[in-house]
């Protein structure tokens, strides 16, 4: 047989396998990478849909929480992993932010891993602290820039889902607004109500009930539309056209999992989605359920973190100062 003979024989069994597997897949459990510890809101998401995902993939679903080193740990294990279908990672925004602000990674999450469903979003709320003669974005604004530099946002630490929203806000307005990294949102919080910063960028469903009593006053969402978690609030973009921060969670496998595969994973994983059941569990932890086709995905993660680039570019914000 000579070596065209051989590379076409090679690439039938090689497209019969693919075939083979697609027609019995799964085969066996199904394990979901999660990078986080129990109780974290990708695996309270990926343990609410695992009951229903092993319904309608037939096996079982295992969740493997790997957390630690920023999400690395999680993303390098299910990269690793046979392209099979058999073993997924609950991608995120955390992750993405690291791996552009990160050096040295083993791993690019557009490179290494094919893209499934994107699973939920997230909304942000820009606060401040009541002292603050603003109630509006753009009162904010002009407040910010009559007295540069006056003014002090948190942060749960440099690069994190707080920090970048802010520094997308100063670049957006042309403010100068101080950096207060804290050890976690908490902390940042509590300094927030105290009086310490003056500004802060937070999951909304982690304030509403210090928005509610006051503790903190909402001037507007990160959401390009309003969320139905406080349709009274404005949106930023409202003030500031096309302003959007969002954290998210998608389902993606490791790269060259077989095409067939990856779409009976996007059926099922968008028919678990539209559940009642899943639908109100996400609500609760303040998630928005929405599941994409496999290039949407694909084009959601590739605009993300171009602008996280760009904000990072402009800001020279690093994972630690």
């Amino acid at each position: 047989m000579g070596a065209f003979g051989a590379a076409l024989a090679l690439a039938s069994v090689t497209l019969f396998s693919a075939a083979a597997l697609a027609q019995t897949y799964p085969t066996r459990p199904i394990r979901v990478v999660v990078a986080a510890a129990p109780g974290g809101s990708p695996d309270i998401i990926s343990r609410l849909m695992g009951p229903r995902l092993a319904e309608a993939l037939g096996q079982p679903i295992v969740i493997d929480n790997r957390a630690g080193a920023s999400g690395r740990i999680a993303v390098e294990v299910a990269a690793k992993a046979a392209p099979d279908g058999h073993t997924l990672l609950m991608a995120t925004s955390s992750q993405a932010c690291v791996e552009v602000m990160s050096r040295n990674l083993q791993y690019q999450i557009v490179r290494d891993f094919s893209p499934i469903s994107l699973v939920g979003t997230v909304t942000s709320v820009l606060l401040v602290t009541p002292s603050v003669p603003a109630t509006s974005v753009r009162e904010l604004v002009a407040l910010a820039k009559s007295r540069p530099g006056a003014f002090k946002h948190g942060s749960s630490g440099p690069g994190s889902s707080s920090h970048l929203p802010a520094e997308l806000f100063k670049i957006r307005t042309g403010t100068s607004i101080l950096h207060v990294p804290y050890k976690s949102a908490s902390p940042a919080l509590v300094g927030l109500m105290a009086g310490e910063i003056d500004v802060m960028f937070n999951p909304i469903t982690a304030v509403m009930s210090m928005i509610k009593t006051g503790k903190l006053r909402a001037l507007g969402v990160t959401s390009l539309k309003r969320t139905a978690l406080a349709l009274d609030l404005p949106t930023i973009s409202e003030t500031i056209p096309g302003f959007e921060f969002l954290l998210w969670q998608s389902f993606v496998a490791p790269a060259k999992t077989p095409p067939d595969v990856l779409s009976k994973l996007n059926t099922a994983v968008i028919k678990v989605l539209n559940t009642p059941v899943v639908q109100k569990g996400m609500a609760a932890i303040g998630n928005e359920p929405g599941g994409t086709s496999r290039p949407e995905l694909t084009a959601f993660v590739n605009d993300y973190m171009t602008q996280i680039r760009e904000i990072v570019r402009i800001s020279g914000v690093k994972l630690e100062d």
